[in-house]
């Protein structure tokens, strides 16, 4: 009997030590925040507050960290700061080198467009598109799930799309959605040089998904025909590969009410089946400076409104804004009242919420990114520099509440 429980002391005590040998293993640490840019942040701000609605998320991160084979699709919505897909692929990596590359998400043919691009997208046309993106309001064609539309004005309408390598790595994918729109009867999807998928539609499809023979790096899309073809965007993706599909969408001058109007946009963001959002808006309504927070909140409301009719059981993060300027003169005090009107609403709707505004030091904190020279000479936009820190920031306070949900659990 007595070496019966010495034997169960000692089969406790292993499992004990595993158990807090596995919890040290689990905890994730996010670098790139030093006394360096101490004098920029506030540290103790950089907290997601009302996290409860995350639980869902980060179990089922936890079961793609340990044993499942299922992904876990995050939707970043925004302006200009997210279109450029500097601080958003900061936190993609971070995502991804945890829990694993589920695919690069949702891309755009920028190029195309005429407009800005992330920098690991090449695309190029010989055909002649028109475009549009949701913060204009001066043409007809419409725009879907990107935030930008493109609509072809010539016969047999083509583009390229590339992925570009960083730091000497280029993803690939093998599994391709399409969102488009027009009389689209067949399109040739060519890729890897000579491997082409050619399908034919007997009802002209908004939306098509199709696996690749092998993974590549970029592809062709050629629409045969000489009726008007729009195209909104193509999610990248890898088959049977378990792990974060992190996808992008901003647009120059994005408001929360561009995005609500934008009617085919919700039809087809349902089709990315995502587990969580991340808005991130704001810095174009702080352009007005008579701006009232209860008018900002409604279209706030609606947006947030619109995201749960389509994915009721998605968790939800809003960004407050970052630290800019008023025309040049002054630290824009309209981001002090959308600041607060969003921690506000995050309190009583079950949001979370991450201030950025207040981790960046609020109105004090903008003359020193000014200063040094975070923020770009037109006082709204970041350096690459000052992105990559706010990507780092979002990273740590979300790898804090995992931390803390694995420690609890």
């Amino acid at each position: 009997m007595f070496s019966k429980k010495i034997l169960l002391v000692v089969a406790f005590t292993s499992f004990m030590t595993m158990q807090i040998t596995a919890q040290h293993i689990e905890n994730w640490n996010i670098k790139g925040i030093d006394s360096t840019v101490s004098n920029k942040i506030d540290p103790s701000k950089n907290i997601f507050i009302n996290t409860y609605s995350m639980n869902p998320l980060l179990a089922k991160l936890y079961k793609i960290k340990h044993f499942s084979q299922e992904n876990a699709v995050f939707v970043h919505i925004g302006d200009s700061h997210i279109q450029a897909d500097l601080e958003t692929s900061v936190i993609r990596s971070q995502l991804q080198s945890y829990f694993g590359n589920a695919g690069r998400g949702l891309v755009f043919p920028y190029q195309v467009a005429k407009t800005n691009a992330p920098y690991d997208i090449i695309s190029s046309s010989k055909s002649s598109w028109k475009n549009n993106r949701v913060a204009r309001i001066d043409t007809l064609i419409s725009c879907g799930i990107s935030a930008f539309g493109i609509e072809s004005q010539s016969a047999n309408p083509e583009f390229n799309l590339d992925l570009r390598s960083i730091n000497g790595i280029k993803d690939s994918f093998d599994k391709v959605k399409l969102f488009m729109g027009g009389e689209i009867s067949e399109l040739a999807y060519v890729y890897n040089d000579n491997q082409t998928e050619n399908i034919c539609y007997a009802v002209a499809p908004n939306y098509a998904e199709f696996n690749l023979k092998s993974a590549t790096s970029g592809f062709k899309l050629t629409f045969p025909t000489t009726d008007t073809i729009q195209f909104f965007g193509v999610s990248l993706e890898k088959k049977e590969t378990s792990g974060i599909i992190y996808h992008s969408i901003g647009a120059n001058g994005a408001k929360y009410s561009d995005y609500t109007k934008t009617s085919r946009f919700w039809k087809q963001l349902k089709n990315l089946n995502a587990d969580c959002y991340i808005i991130s808006l704001g810095t174009n309504e702080a352009q007005d400076p008579n701006l009232k927070a209860e008018d900002f909140l409604d279209d706030v409301n609606s947006m947030i409104n619109k995201i749960r009719l389509i994915s009721p059981n998605a968790c939800i993060i809003l960004t407050t804004p970052p630290v800019s300027y008023f025309k040049k003169i002054s630290p824009n005090k309209s981001l002090e009242v959308i600041t607060n009107a969003l921690i506000e609403f995050s309190n009583e709707n079950n949001v979370v919420c991450w201030d950025l505004f207040n981790v960046s030091r609020g109105l004090e904190g903008a003359k020193v990114w000014k200063s040094t020279q975070l923020l770009r000479s037109d006082l709204v936009h970041f350096s690459r520099e000052g992105y990559i820190l706010q990507g780092t920031l979002f990273a740590a306070a979300f790898a804090e509440v995992w931390n803390k949900f694995m420690l609890k659990n």
